[in-house]
């Protein structure tokens, strides 16, 4: 029973324990996933803005190579376009730059050259409007190639710079969420880890409650159950009486002359009885069958769904069984014989109360001559055919009184 109750409350545990470890694991990879969406959410929509301005620069020495190769008024107007579009790039970039977690001193520069490149916007768009207006010559395409040129430089630096520091960033935060996740993970570990040792504590004092209790009502010489555990039982054995009418009966065993026993051979010697004798209890009881050591030479039998009749017949298989033992050490010449008194419980609604009316028809046993067994009926089991001194019966006559008993 100890076993199992151990056994149960360690499945309990394992299953709690891999329910938190699963939750963990899924607390574990919600995180991993969040965090890199958070990683790759943090600076795209910036990247992507500094992309895309990175097509102006390109876009803008495009038109002008036209433009001084041609001198159509179509390129005139696609500067005109760009002119219109840079600064509202460079100002959406701004915008994001203040608002995203980079420090301000890593793209202070770039926003200096952003802006130096929209001081020189004006100047730019003033030169195209002058060569649309008068018409393209050499020295108009030229003012527009320098200045575009100026303006395009520029750009493209400071869209490039800006392009790598992002990237950079990006790497460095990846980097740390990565750190992040192995720092909550080990944490989480070694919550598991904290929640397996107190399972394991739980488990240890589980246990060794279940042993002090099993020490508390089991007698340590014999490893029968001793009068505490006898009573509990008992009052479940009342319990299903009450509930169903079964009968139940009671049976106290006094080993005859066991002092005699301890004076010529020791105690060791006596203690070695003692345990052969509960051996040999256990083996002509049923399993539903309670047999307990009182103390000293003393023994019970609690025998639930038996009456009087059936304690009766056990009674007689002890009586012959106990004079068959063949004692261990150096009692191995004695023979031993118990007394017995066997009653079956009618208003007795405790242990007590049936101990009480068993006790004296033990010492009447005893009274009468030891070697038998004194019911509540007052029918008294004589010793076996074979006469002689108890304890001392000749092993032929005890094998032929008691051949043929029936087991229950």
């Amino acid at each position: 029973m100890r076993a199992a109750s151990s056994r149960g409350l360690g499945l309990r545990l394992v299953l709690v324990f891999s329910l938190i470890a699963t939750l963990c694991a899924l607390a574990i990879a919600y995180y991993v996933s969040q965090a890199r969406q958070q990683v790759g959410a943090d600076y795209t929509a910036l990247v992507t803005d500094v992309v895309r301005a990175q097509q102006d620069p390109a876009a803008l020495r495009m038109t002008l190579d036209s433009l001084i190769d041609r001198q159509d008024r179509i390129h005139l107007e696609q500067i005109q376009a760009l002119l219109w579009r840079i600064p509202r790039r460079i100002e959406g970039i701004r915008l994001q730059l203040r608002r995203s977690e980079l420090a301000p001193a890593s793209y202070g520069e770039l926003v200096d050259e952003l802006d130096h490149v929209a001081s020189r916007l004006p100047a730019l768009e003033a030169a195209v409007d002058v060569a649309a207006e008068e018409g393209i010559d050499a020295r108009g395409s030229e003012a527009i190639l320098v200045l575009g040129m100026e303006v395009e430089e520029g750009l493209a630096w400071a869209y490039s710079e800006l392009n790598e520091l992002l990237h950079r960033a990006s790497a460095e935060q990846r980097q740390l969420m990565e750190r992040l996740t192995l720092a909550v993970a080990v944490l989480l570990l070694l919550l598991l880890l904290a929640i397996a040792a107190v399972m394991r504590m739980l488990l240890h004092l589980h246990r060794q409650r279940e042993a002090m209790r099993l020490q508390s009502r089991t007698d340590e010489l014999t490893a029968l159950g001793n009068r505490r555990w006898l009573r509990e039982a008992a009052g479940e054995a009342f319990d299903r009486r009450r509930r169903h009418g079964a009968p139940l009966s009671l049976m106290l065993l006094d080993l005859d002359h066991f002092k005699q026993i301890n004076d010529a051979f020791g105690h060791p010697a006596g203690d070695a009885v003692l345990v052969a004798f509960a051996r040999t209890l256990e083996r002509q009881v049923r399993r539903v069958d309670r047999v307990a050591r009182m103390g000293g030479e003393e023994f019970a039998i609690l025998m639930p769904d038996s009456d009087l009749a059936g304690a009766e017949a056990l009674a007689e298989r002890i009586l012959c069984a106990t004079r068959a033992m063949a004692l261990p050490g150096p009692a191995a010449e004695h023979r031993l014989t118990v007394s017995i008194g066997v009653v079956e419980a009618e208003e007795e609604k405790s242990f007590d109360r049936l101990y009480s009316r068993a006790d004296p028809l033990l010492y009447r046993a005893k009274a009468d001559g030891r070697d038998r067994a004194v019911s509540g009926h007052g029918h008294a089991a004589p010793p076996s055919a074979g006469g002689g001194v108890p304890g001392h019966h000749d092993a032929g006559a005890v094998q032929a009184a008691c051949e043929g008993g029936p087991r229950r």
